[in-house]
């Protein structure tokens, strides 16, 4: 095709042509930079703007260009510190922040003040102690053969248990529960004795068995083959074997009866072959319990009479609403047998129906969708009668010679306020055996038990620590050690455990024996795994370290001290701000008094606290408490610091994450676990 006749005309008009700059040479980042600059520059400042920079290298500009802010760390974390945005800003050599990454700053400035007003007296000076709410009664005026319990049960408890008179709890249920075959709620606050308020019932009616009308020894006793009574529920492992070994002490004057327990983390094997041998009381938790009514043939409910429920209310609050429907649905389904299999009537001396027990130390009256599920017609039974029905469980739950406190003190205060607590607490011999420290999760606990232990007395060569040392438990190598920081000479040995439910159960149960049993004053550091039904003896102090989530859980936790008529202290710390009202919300019978951080740090750092020679920087010397919580948290994070391999350590025995990295783990308590 010919286009002879086609005229192109290109007209570029009088203003100069716009200079094309291209840029060779160095990173290609760098190029991609300098062409966006002299682009933006030119859409700016026209045609009489700065021509953009020119290359003084291979790869690098002049000195006009902005210089990148230098990094304070070559950590992960790529952050750089701030400079000035000015065209001609030149590269200023970083200061010693810089270089380290660190920035020290005092404890004591820049915190958010309390609102809380401190003028009213402290706790300490209460004129007179307050009568014990849960102690047991009079001997004179009250004794378990009284109450209708067989002669051979009141002196084993009194001989053997040097228990001789029952509490108010133990004296409204124990008749009821004698006489009639009705459910019943039993509520009573914390430390009471609600356990032995419905296992002695359980126990005279089955012994009642082996007598006579008149009393007299039948030729044939109820054995372990003689059928299954009763079954005991519990939301955790631990209030399962302390409901065992409260029982098994109990059983001792009718050795020919047998108690086991079923519980998650135990070897099913070995629990269905206790169940062949022979049970007359089951102790178990929901989920274990359901498992072996599905997969257990051997497993007879026939003959079963009682089905408690302890701490009933929690077990639903847990999740395990399903399995007691499953539970209460099958024990139902099965018809009542009036006899077992050896032709001993039951009837008579047992109860005609199945009778079922609500135990707490929290539950109300409206709990109705617990009590449609397992009860009918129940009976409210408390330890005494109240003015007003009351619609908070704190205000007669709490035992009255408790006395309890809060420390209002800053985020970065709240740990050498802590240690300066135990310090203080421990100061004197014999004023506090054991203490309980409450934190959220399992991974706050592993964190401050690494921190608080001692490790240059684990690396020390003992003949304690031989490994051939008969009563040396292995299980406990991760969770028992020394405590630093907190002894005293009046009490230069102080034991430091933990127990959350992500630990194997072997380990759980050898710690809180070891807890238990320990004959020097020693701290437990736990989740709110410990804070229902466990009877722990001497514990005087309970520390909340972190706020309970519920009003119930506070109660249950501050009830591990002040039992049976003991004295006990409980202390909840809080930070300033939105979080002392939290106080209002208990409505505690007992007044929580609040106390300063500063009279807490005076107190407990008011002698020289023995550091261990892990940092190059010693002020063990200094004279003023302020000047000793300084070194103590300068201590503390530098510890951190140096040390981290052995944290990793420490995480990867339990399976959990490296404490020393974060302790914002999750807050679900390790109820998963409890089953």
């Amino acid at each position: 095709m010919a286009d002879d006749g086609m005229l192109l005309n290109f007209e570029l008009g009088d203003a100069p042509l716009k200079s094309q700059v291209k840029f060779k040479g160095g990173r290609w980042r760098d190029r991609l930079k300098a062409q966006r600059s002299a682009k933006q520059s030119h859409e700016e400042g026209g045609p009489s703007s700065t021509p953009p920079r020119q290359r003084t290298g291979a790869g690098g500009y002049d000195a006009g260009r902005l210089a990148k802010r230098p990094r304070t760390e070559d950590g992960e974390s790529h952050r750089y510190a701030k400079v000035p945005r000015t065209a001609d800003a030149t590269p200023k050599a970083p200061s010693h922040a810089m270089k380290t990454g660190q920035i020290s700053s005092s404890l004591f400035t820049s915190n958010p003040s309390a609102v809380t007003d401190f003028d009213q007296p402290p706790a300490e000076e209460e004129a007179e102690p307050a009568k014990p709410s849960n102690a047991p009664l009079s001997e004179e005026a009250e004794n378990f053969h009284s109450l209708g319990i067989s002669r051979r049960v009141a002196q084993h408890l009194a001989t053997k248990l040097e228990m001789k008179a029952p509490t108010a709890i133990q004296k409204n249920t124990v008749p009821q529960l004698i006489n009639g075959d009705s459910d019943a709620f039993l509520q009573a606050e914390t430390g009471s004795g609600k356990t032995l308020a419905y296992l002695l019932p359980i126990v005279h009616r089955i012994m009642a068995l082996s007598l006579n009308e008149d009393g007299t020894p039948k030729d044939t006793k109820v054995h372990r083959n003689s059928g299954l009574f009763a079954i005991i529920m519990a939301p955790t492992r631990e209030l399962c074997k302390q409901i065992s070994v409260v029982l098994e002490k109990v059983l001792r004057c009718a050795p020919w009866l047998v108690c086991t327990t079923v519980i998650g983390g135990e070897s099913k094997k070995s629990e269905k072959a206790r169940i062949r041998k022979g049970v007359n009381i089951l102790i178990a938790t929901p989920g274990r319990l359901a498992d072996h009514l599905d997969n257990t043939k051997v497993l007879n409910v026939g003959t079963v009479r009682w089905l408690v429920l302890d701490e009933g209310d929690r077990m639903m609050e847990m999740g395990f609403e399903d399995d007691i429907k499953t539970i209460v649905g099958k024990i139902r389904a099965d018809k009542l047998e009036k006899e077992n299999a050896e032709g001993v009537v039951l009837d008579g001396v047992l109860p005609s129906r199945r009778v079922t027990v609500l135990c707490s130390a929290t539950m109300k009256m409206n709990v109705q969708k617990l009590g449609e599920i397992s009860l009918e017609d129940a009976i409210h039974i408390m330890a005494a009668k109240s003015e007003g029905d009351g619609d908070t469980d704190a205000a007669f739950a709490a035992p009255s010679q408790l006395k309890q406190s809060c420390i209002i003190a800053p985020a970065k205060l709240r740990l050498v306020t802590l240690i300066a607590l135990l310090k203080s607490t421990f100061a004197r011999r014999g004023s506090v055996m054991k203490a309980i420290i409450f934190i959220s999760c399992a991974d706050s606990v592993d964190f401050h038990y690494q921190l608080l232990k001692d490790t240059k007395a684990l690396e020390l060569p003992t003949p304690d620590s031989s490994p051939t040392r008969p009563d040396r438990n292995p299980h406990t190598d991760t969770t028992v050690a020394p405590a630093a920081y907190v002894t005293s000479p009046a009490n230069p040995k102080v034991m430091l455990h933990k127990l959350h439910g992500s630990l194997a159960q072997p380990v759980r149960s050898a710690t809180l024996n070891a807890f238990s049993t320990c004959k020097d004053p020693a701290v437990l550091i736990t989740t709110d795994i410990s804070s229902r039904g466990l009877d722990v003896p001497a514990v005087d102090l309970v520390i909340e370290y972190d706020p309970a989530f519920a009003v119930p859980d506070h109660v249950h936790r501050i009830g591990r001290t002040a039992r049976a008529g003991r004295a006990g202290k409980a202390v909840l710390f809080l930070l300033p701000g939105c979080e002392e009202g939290y106080t209002t919300i208990l409505n505690s019978s007992t007044p929580i008094a609040p106390q300063l951080y500063e009279s807490i740090l005076q107190k407990g750092l008011a002698s020289v606290v023995n550091l261990p020679s892990t940092h190059t920087t010693s002020e063990t010397d200094k004279q003023t408490w302020s000047s000793r919580a300084e070194a103590l948290q300068l201590h503390l994070e530098q510890r951190l610091l140096a040390n981290p391999a052995a944290a990793d350590e420490d995480a990867d025995d339990n399976n959990n994450p490296n404490p020393f990295k974060g302790n914002k783990g999750n807050h679900n308590h390790n109820h998963h676990n409890n089953n």
